[in-house]
C-alpha cells in the first residue's frame, strides 16, 4: 500500500496534530483534512506530561519534532508551564499529598572532596531511612531525588529570563534536571495548529474540509472513498480516524471489536468547569492538582486566563446529578466561590483501547484508538505517542500487514504502560469510606499487578530493583506512587550471614546528611526565581496578539 495521498478525518487535538506532524516530516505527500462543522470538541485535554526515562515521549519532544517555539503558541492557548503532578487524600481520606515530578531522579550526590567521584545514594536507600525513621513525610522521598520539587514547593517558575536575552543567569543543578511539559486550552491549541502551521506554512500540499462524512464505502483494500454531504467523494491512500469517541472509520466501517479497561479503571464519565481567577498570582502553580474524594477525584488545572477543573466518577456508583453535587462541594471545600454560577459540562467516557489499530488503509489516531481516563494526563500523551509511531510506519515506504500489526502492536504497549501507570493510583489506595473506594478495594486484579508475576498485560511495566549496598532485593512499582500511598517494602531490614545493622544504619546517616545538604542548596538556587505568574506574564504572555 502506497501513502502519497492521506486523509484525516477529524479535527480538535487528535486531528490537527496529526496533520502537523504528517506534513512536518513528509512535505512530498498531500495531506487533507476533513472535519464535520456541527461536531462540539471534547477539549478537556489540558493537561501534558514530560517524557519519561522508561521511553515514553513528552509534549515538548513533539513539539520539538515539528519545529514550534513555546513563544509562537503559547500566548494563543492560555499555556502554562507543567513540572509535576500532586495527589491529594489519594492512600486515606484526609492524607498527606504527595507528588509526581518530571525530570530524572538525582541519586548521585557531589564528593565533598573529589566531584570526579561523586557518593552515590540510591532510590532503594530512602526505604531504609524511612525504616529507621518512620516520622519521615512521604513528600521527602521525591524532594530527596526530584531537584524540580524545589520549585513547586516554593512556587517558583523553571524559568527566569527572558527567551530571548543574551544575558542569561548560568544554569543550575535545578534548572538542568528538571523536566517539564505545558497545561493549555487544547481546543485553542488544534485552532492555532490549524491556521498558524497547516494552512500557513503548507498551502501547497494541505487541503481543509468542512463538511459532514455520510458514507464509508469498503472494497477489498479497505476504505473505497469518502462520501461527503456536499456530494463530493475523497479518495486517499490513507485514511486516519480522528474522529473522537464515535470512531466512525475504526468501529462503524470496519467494526472492530473495543478493549474496556472498565475492570481496572473504574470511571466513565467527568464533570468538567471553568473557574475565573481571585488571585492568579497564587493560584497558578507549576503543577496538575489530582484530590480523591467520595466517589472518584476531582482535577485542578490552572491555565494563564482561569482554572479548568473536572469531576471524574463512575455512574455504577453515583448518578450524574449526586456527582455534580460532591463535585460542587469539593469545590467549595477548597476555597472556590460562587459555583452555582459557574457553567457544567457531562462528559461520558469509554475508557480503553480498540484491538486493532490499523486496519486495511485506515488507522486510528486519538480518541478513536483509545483513552484512559485524565488521571496522569494521558490523553494528549497517547496522541504525539502514537504519532511517533505512524511516522515511524511510514518512513519505511510502502505498508504491508506486518506494518500495520506491528503499529498497532507498539502503541497497545505503549497504551498499556500509561493505563497501569493510572490503575496503580487505585489499587495502591487503602481508602474505604464510600462502596466506591471499598469496591476498588475488593476487586479482582490481574496477577501481574503484583510484585514478582511476569506474565500478563502489565508485565512490561514492573521495576525489580537490586540494592546492591545491601545484598538483597524487592519490587518497587513506579515508586512515586508507591511512597506516596505509604508502600514501604521493607518492615524491618533482612538478616543474613555477616549483616551489621549498625553499620547499615551509619551508613544511611551519612546520606542523609549529604542529602540534606543538597535539598538545601535547590532551595536557594531558587528562592529569587520569578513565581510562575510573573514569569508568564513578562515573557510569555506579555504580546498576546489574538484569542481563539
Amino acid at each position: 500500500m502506497e501513502t502519497k495521498n492521506i486523509t484525516i478525518v477529524g479535527g480538535g487535538s487528535a486531528g490537527w496534530m496529526t496533520a502537523t506532524t504528517l506534513l512536518n516530516q513528509f512535505p512530498d505527500k498531500k495531506i487533507t483534512l476533513v472535519e464535520s462543522p456541527n461536531t462540539p470538541n471534547i477539549g478537556v485535554g489540558e493537561s501534558t506530561v514530560a517524557g519519561s526515562q522508561s521511553g515514553f515521549s513528552g509534549i515538548v519532544d513533539w513539539l520539538d519534532l515539528v519545529g514550534i517555539n513555546d513563544l509562537d503558541w503559547m500566548p494563543h492557548c492560555d499555556a502554562i508551564y507543567k513540572l509535576s503532578i500532586a495527589f491529594e487524600n489519594w492512600y486515606r481520606e484526609d492524607s498527606e499529598t504527595f507528588h509526581f515530578p518530571f525530570g530524572p531522579s538525582m541519586t548521585q550526590i557531589p564528593h565533598e572532596s573529589d566531584t570526579s567521584k561523586p557518593y552515590e545514594f540510591g532510590l532503594n536507600d530512602w526505604h531504609v531511612k524511612k525504616m529507621f525513621y518512620p516520622e519521615t513525610p512521604v513528600s521527602d522521598y521525591v524532594e530527596s531525588f526530584f531537584p524540580g520539587m524545589a520549585l513547586v514547593n516554593q512556587n517558583k517558575s523553571l524559568h527566569c529570563d527572558d527567551p530571548k536575552s543574551a544575558q542569561r543567569r548560568t544554569l543550575g543543578e535545578v534548572q538542568l534536571f528538571s523536566g517539564y511539559s505545558y497545561q493549555f486550552d487544547a481546543t485553542k491549541f488544534g485552532l492555532w495548529l490549524k491556521d498558524n502551521y497547516c494552512k500557513a506554512k503548507h498551502p501547497n500540499n494541505f487541503t481543509h474540509i468542512l463538511a459532514e462524512v455520510k458514507e464509508t464505502p469498503l472494497d477489498d483494500d479497505g476504505i473505497k472513498h469518502l462520501v461527503l454531504d456536499n456530494g463530493q467523494k475523497l479518495e486517499a491512500d490513507l485514511f486516519i480516524d480522528c474522529t473522537g469517541f464515535k470512531s466512525l472509520l475504526l468501529t462503524e466501517a470496519f467494526e472492530v471489536p473495543f478493549i474496556s479497561f472498565e475492570k481496572y479503571i473504574p470511571n466513565n464519565y467527568a464533570w468538567a468547569t471553568k473557574i475565573p481567577y481571585k488571585d492568579p498570582e497564587t493560584q497558578i502553580v507549576n503543577y496538575t492538582m489530582c484530590t480523591a474524594i467520595e466517589n472518584g477525584w476531582i482535577w485542578e488545572i490552572p491555565l494563564w486566563s482561569r482554572m479548568g477543573s473536572g469531576y471524574v466518577f463512575s455512574d455504577k456508583f453515583i448518578s450524574s446529578e449526586e456527582a455534580l453535587g460532591e463535585f460542587k462541594r469539593g469545590l467549595i471545600k477548597k476555597g472556590y466561590e460562587n459555583v452555582e454560577d459557574l457553567e457544567y459540562r457531562l462528559i461520558p467516557m469509554r475508557c480503553g483501547i480498540q484491538s486493532k489499530l490499523w486496519v486495511k488503509n485506515t488507522c486510528a489516531i486519538g480518541l478513536a484508538a483509545g483513552f484512559i481516563e485524565p488521571l496522569q494526563s494521558t490523553g494528549l500523551q497517547s496522541i504525539y505517542q502514537f504519532l511517533f509511531t505512524l511516522i515511524r510506519t511510514l518512513s519505511r515506504g510502502h505498508i504491508s500487514e506486518w506494518d500495520r500489526r506491528e503499529f498497532t502492536a507498539k502503541c497497545h504497549e505503549d497504551f498499556y504502560g500509561f493505563a497501569s501507570t493510572v490503575a496503580y493510583s487505585y489499587v495502591l489506595s487503602h481508602r474505604d469510606d464510600t462502596e466506591y473506594w471499598r469496591d476498588i478495594q475488593n476487586r479482582e486484579y490481574p496477577a501481574d499487578l503484583f510484585s514478582h508475576n511476569s506474565e500478563g498485560i502489565f508485565k512490561h511495566f514492573y521495576h525489580a530493583y537490586i540494592e546492591k549496598n545491601y545484598g538483597f532485593a524487592f519490587a518497587s512499582p513506579f515508586p512515586h506512587m508507591a511512597v506516596g500511598m505509604n508502600w514501604n517494602p521493607l518492615a524491618r531490614l533482612p538478616t543474613a550471614p555477616g549483616m551489621d545493622i549498625e553499620n547499615i544504619k551509619n551508613h544511611v546517616e551519612f546520606y542523609i546528611q549529604q542529602i540534606e545538604k543538597r535539598k538545601k542548596k535547590w532551595n536557594e538556587e531558587v528562592k529569587d526565581f520569578p513565581s510562575p505568574y510573573q514569569y508568564l506574564k513578562d515573557n510569555i504572555h506579555k504580546k498576546k496578539k489574538e484569542t481563539y
